[in-house]
C-alpha cells in the first residue's frame, strides 16, 4: 500500500479515511497482473520440461514387444529340443499335416536358432531398443506394430515360396523346416530407421565395437549377415536357404512401407 503523508491540520482519523478510501494506483495493479502472468509462464515452462518424460512413459509397446519376443523364443527353443518345433514355429509340414494354423501368430514372436542365436538375439534387442522406441515416439504405437507385422508377413511369404521351390528335393511329409519370423520384423524396424539416412554417416555397433559408416553400407552389411551364411550352408544342404533367407523379407516390407509413406512427398 502506498504511504500517504499527512499534515498537522489533518486529524489521524481523516488520514485513515483517506488511506482506506483512496483507490490503488494503476502501477500497482499492473504489477500484480505482471506477477500473475510470470507465474503462469513459469508453470507452462515446467510442464514443457516434464512433457517429454511423460510422453516417453506412455509409449511402452517397444518394451512389451521385445519382452514377448524373448519369452516366446525361449519357449520355442524348449519345443525345438523336444522335437515338437512345428507346434510353435511356422512350418509348412505342420500347416498341411498337423493343421497348426495358429503358428502364423506364435511364429511372429519367435526367433529361429540355438542357444547361441538366442543370446545374440538378446544383445541385439538391447542395442535396438532406443532405435525402435524412437520410431514409436515419432509415428505412434500403431505404426510401430504395423512395421513389425509387415516385416514378419513378408518373411512368411518368402518362407512359403522357398519351401515350395524345394518341395521336390525335400518332400513335406519327410522334412520339417520350422522357422521363426521375429527376425523379419526386427530387420524391418532396423531398415525403416536406416532408409531416411542412407547417405549420412552414422555410428553403428557391430559386436560391441562402434563403427562409423554410411547408412547404405550398414544396411548392406545387415543383408550380407543373412545372405552369406545361407549360401555357404546351401552348398552342403540347399534346405538351409529356407532357414536364413526368409528374414530378408522384412527389409523388403520396410522398403515398400517407406516408399508408400514418403514417395509422394
Amino acid at each position: 500500500m502506498p504511504v500517504i503523508p499527512t499534515t498537522q491540520r489533518e486529524s489521524p482519523r481523516r488520514s485513515k479515511d483517506i488511506v482506506s478510501k483512496k483507490p490503488l494506483p494503476r502501477v500497482y495493479l499492473d504489477e500484480e497482473k505482471y506477477l500473475k502472468r510470470q507465474e503462469k509462464q513459469r508453470e507452462r515452462l515446467l510442464r514443457s520440461y516434464k512433457r517429454p518424460y511423460a510422453k516417453s512413459s506412455q509409449y511402452q509397446s517397444t518394451k512389451i514387444l521385445f519382452i514377448m519376443i524373448m519369452l516366446f523364443s525361449i519357449v520355442a527353443l524348449i519345443f525345438s529340443y523336444n522335437e515338437i518345433a512345428q507346434y510353435i514355429y511356422l512350418s509348412l509340414n505342420g500347416l498341411v499335416y498337423k493343421f497348426t494354423y495358429y503358428t502364423f501368430f506364435t511364429s511372429l514372436l519367435v526367433s529361429s536358432g540355438d542357444i547361441l542365436s538366442l543370446f545374440f538375439l538378446f544383445i541385439m534387442l538391447y542395442i535396438l531398443y532406443f532405435m525402435t522406441r524412437n520410431i514409436e515416439m515419432s509415428y505412434g504405437t500403431k505404426f510401430l506394430i504395423k512395421i513389425y507385422l509387415i516385416g514378419c508377413l513378408f518373411s512368411a511369404m518368402f518362407y512359403v515360396l522357398l519351401r515350395i521351390a524345394l518341395i521336390f528335393y525335400y518332400p513335406l511329409e519327410y522334412f520339417v523346416v520350422p522357422v521363426g519370423l521375429a527376425w523379419g520384423g526386427i530387420l524391418s524396424l532396423i531398415s525403416y530407421s536406416i532408409f531416411p539416412i542412407m547417405n549420412q554417416r552414422i555410428t553403428a555397433v557391430m559386436y560391441f565395437l562402434p563403427i562409423r559408416m554410411k547408412g547404405r553400407a550398414f544396411l548392406i552389411i545387415i543383408i550380407l549377415f543373412r545372405l552369406i551364411p545361407a549360401l555357404l550352408y546351401a552348398l552342403y544342404e540347399p534346405i538351409y536357404i529356407a532357414f536364413y533367407l526368409p528374414e530378408l523379407g522384412g527389409v523388403l516390407g520396410a522398403y515398400i512401407v517407406y516408399k508408400y509413406k514418403f514417395g509422394k512427398q
